[in-house]
């Protein structure tokens, strides 16, 4: 059921599998029946796989959620290199700050239940914070909001360790407010945007105190347990987390060697644990939210002013009246900008996440109500930091755009007998596909190849031309399909180079 990246010859190492319903039910019957889906899943599952062979990615995991019903998950490599475990739909990987949106949820349920204010003042529920070096600045226009916007002018990362053991015990908590007296704010609180991993941990601390839970306690007992996330853990509950791998060094991609690493931020802000059908889980909570069909954890009114931009990031101070206004215009156009605890990004609502040797991606489209989640343990790519939010757009738009358009469901494809992926084993990987009804050529080592498609017209038996192609080649881009004796399409030739289908 799982790719494995070990041999060089693509040919050898794809092996598509769709993946039904795992957690929502039976696997819907439009998706085994389109043959445009199922051709779009093998071009994304290609693409993903040459991305890993290109960048020495070690493992990935994706999932692909339509409304509440999860089409499609799977794994991809291995999640200990050394012991050649495979990575799958279950592999649990750390999420880093997609955690936050959690917190973030905790905070905005106490704001719901009246036991806080989005204009709380934090010093009201920490008194400790006083001990911050103010730098003229007002500790006390630091709010709730301020937290949840990361707008409170503190700097993004703590200049101490946190929490060590990866637990949020007493202990730890007085060592995290003993390190506060360490730290400066850098801004006047509620001006500038910068994103703070220390603010969110003192959400957790909001959370504890008013709550009168800790912090585990509290996300595990209202949140995790009435959505099943029964694979959402924090570092002390989990024993089968994937091995992370950073930077390479020559040939080498290295074993991340500081695994605590992700516990020293803090928990709030970016310690959970939690695997790709889980995270559906959380995406379906959603879209079941903002329909008004469950009101469980969050109120559609509250989750939808959550999704909304609160703050326009800007890297100089204005005045109020200035943000404002930009803050309306984003909310207008979708620009994007700093939602409570969300990010937004025209028709996404996302949060990405870092740590040495992990990164992820959640993107979420309300419109269409498609959600996708990509998590790897691989990070420091020579091309992409976060080389799952090329990974999960590429998903959303190969997989996710196809089931959001009823026109393609009905329709068989017209150039089946071409579609597949072409390669020499060496430089050139394409993938011949179709887009609407014309026959398109894609490069498979382009970030987004569905960005800058090759559209061929047929001019003979077999022969197609690209008649608006620019560079070199203006008008004379050609491709000749090749037969075997059977008559079955084997080869192609591109700018003179002749490729073989790979199945």
């Amino acid at each position: 059921m799982i790719l494995v990246i070990i041999e060089r010859s693509v040919r050898k190492i794809i092996e598509f599998i769709l993946i039904g319903t795992i957690v929502f039910g039976a696997t819907p019957t439009y998706a085994q029946s389109n043959e445009l889906l199922q051709s779009r899943i093998r071009l994304f599952e290609v693409w993903l796989t040459t991305l890993m062979n290109d960048q020495a990615l070690r493992g990935v995991s994706v999932s692909l959620v339509q409304n509440q019903e999860l089409v499609y998950a799977k794994g991809f490599g291995v999640s200990d290199f050394e012991k050649k475990s495979l990575a799958t739909e279950s592999t649990n990987y750390r999420i880093a700050s997609i955690t936050k949106l959690f917190t973030s949820i905790a905070l905005m349920q106490l704001v719901e239940r009246q036991k806080i204010l989005l204009d709380t003042p934090v010093v009201e529920i920490i008194p400790e914070l006083r001990a911050i070096k103010t730098n003229g600045y007002a500790i006390e226009e630091i709010t709730i909001k301020s937290i949840l916007t990361h707008t409170t002018g503190l700097p993004t990362n703590p200049n101490f360790l946190l929490d060590k053991r990866g637990q949020n015990s007493a202990l730890a908590v007085d060592e995290f407010l003993k390190g506060l007296a360490q730290q400066s704010l850098l801004f006047p609180p509620n001006r500038i945007h910068k994103y703070s991993n220390l603010a969110m941990n003192l959400g957790g601390l909001v959370v504890e105190r008013i709550s009168g839970l800790t912090y585990e306690q509290y996300i595990q007992e209202v949140i995790l347990t009435p959505l099943q996330m029964q694979s959402t853990l924090f570092p002390k509950d989990s024993k089968n987390t994937v091995v992370g791998y950073s930077r390479i060094i020559g040939e080498q991609r290295l074993k991340n060697e500081f695994p605590e690493m992700a516990n020293v931020l803090g928990l709030p802000s970016s310690g959970l644990i939690s695997n790709v059908t889980d995270l559906a889980k959380f995406i379906s909570w959603h879209f079941r939210t903002l329909s008004a069909e469950d009101q469980t954890l969050l109120s559609r009114a509250t989750l939808s002013e959550m999704q909304k931009v609160q703050w326009v990031p800007l890297p100089i101070e204005l005045y109020p009246g200035v943000v404002k206004a930009l803050t309306f215009v984003a909310n207008s156009f979708e620009l994007g900008g700093t939602g409570l605890g969300y990010l937004r990004e025209k028709e996404f609502v996302l949060h990405s996440g870092g740590l040495m040797g992990f990164a992820s991606e959640l993107v979420m489209d309300n419109q269409n109500k498609l959600g996708v989640v990509a998590l790897s343990n691989t990070v420091d790519a020579p091309v992409y930091f976060n080389h799952p939010q090329s990974i999960s757009r590429n998903l959303y738009e190969m997989v996710g755009r196809v089931l959001a358009d009823p026109k393609t469901f009905d329709r068989p494809l017209l150039y089946a007998e071409y579609e597949n992926f072409y390669s020499d084993d060496h430089h050139w990987h394409y993938y011949v596909t179709e887009m609407g009804e014309n026959l398109i050529l894609l490069n498979l080592r382009e970030g987004m190849p569905l960005a800058r498609p090759v559209v061929l017209s047929k001019v003979g038996v077999d022969h197609f031309v690209d008649p608006n192609h620019e560079g070199i080649y203006s008008g004379e881009f050609s491709v000749y399909f090749q037969r075997d004796q059977n008559g079955k399409v084997d080869s192609m030739i591109v700018k003179n180079n002749k490729l073989y289908r790979k199945e």
